[in-house]
């Protein structure tokens, strides 16, 4: 993926933002085909830029078939095949990003919610804090400090619903 509009937006990217992908893999297709969205996986941006040497840099904590995962987003991005979209949070919750971000640090390891993904097939499931799939993770770091309730976790792409985000760039 050609990263032009990612270095363009990358200074306005903060810990809580979200980026949703578009895969052409088989699974990513079939995951949109059942949610009718035009996205099939869900992650949280993280800056980390006030710690030497991460001024420019900006990562992805994402629910992977290994479980929670960090990684760099240029990095993810330039090796992706598909479409990538960047959503800012809404201005009233940057005080929220630091306990967003703290939070979901801490859920690296865990484990990934294959239970809970198939189940979502036949209609929406609870949150599990023990394991999570890509959106559900997202959803339980926004609902850690407020933003969301616990309940119901979201599917990619559902999260316009909740008007939380400023805006959506493609990436």
């Amino acid at each position: 993926m050609d990263l032009t509009t990612y270095k363009t937006m990358r200074p306005l990217m903060e810990s809580g933002d979200m980026v949703e992908f578009a895969s052409p893999s088989m699974i990513g297709r079939l995951i949109r085909i059942f949610t009718k969205k035009k996205v099939n996986h869900t992650a949280l941006v993280l800056n980390l830029e006030k710690y030497e040497g991460l001024k420019d840099r900006r990562f992805l904590l994402e629910a992977l078939e290994h479980g929670i995962q960090l990684s760099l987003l240029s990095k993810r991005l330039k090796e992706f095949k598909g479409r990538a979209y960047w959503s800012k949070l809404r201005d009233e919750f940057e005080y929220d990003r630091q306990g967003i971000a703290a939070w979901a640090i801490q859920q690296v390891g865990t484990k990934y919610d294959y239970r809970s993904l198939f189940k979502n097939m036949f209609g929406k499931v609870n949150q599990d804090a023990r394991a999570y799939f890509c959106s559900e993770f997202y959803h339980m770091s926004l609902a850690h400090v407020g933003i969301l309730q616990r309940g119901k976790a979201a599917r990619p792409g559902e999260f316009g619903k909740f008007n939380i985000h400023k805006s959506t760039v493609e990436l």
